[in-house]
């Protein structure tokens, strides 16, 4: 299991958020961590994950307000982190919102 974490104004967010991602390669499993995220709930799972070794990755998170669904990217960069996009399903004008991410190993 890695932890890693960053900041970053996710799409709909009211500000930009501290971001914390778990990621479990083998296991195929990732959960994304927003403390500040103003709901009850802080802590979303990776749904319908896809991975190419321990190197990218893709999922989606559902429930993180307000715009509910997300697809995540992530990359793995050369100092170990990741890079990650992060996307929405268009609205109704056909827009994809999105955002960047880097995300930093968390030691230990």
């Amino acid at each position: 299991m890695e932890t890693f974490r960053g900041s970053g104004h996710l799409p709909g967010a009211p500000k930009v958020w501290d971001v914390e991602l778990d990621a479990d390669w083998q296991k195929k499993e990732f959960t994304v961590r927003i403390p500040a995220a103003r709901a009850k709930l802080t802590e979303w799972p990776g749904l319908m994950v896809q991975t190419i070794g321990d190197e990218e990755a893709v999922f989606r998170t559902r429930g993180i307000p307000p715009l509910q669904i997300h697809w995540w990217h992530v990359v793995r960069n050369t100092s170990g982190g990741l890079w990650a996009m992060v996307l929405v399903p268009p609205n109704e004008e056909g827009i994809w919102l999105n955002c960047g991410l880097r995300l930093e190993k968390k030691d230990g």
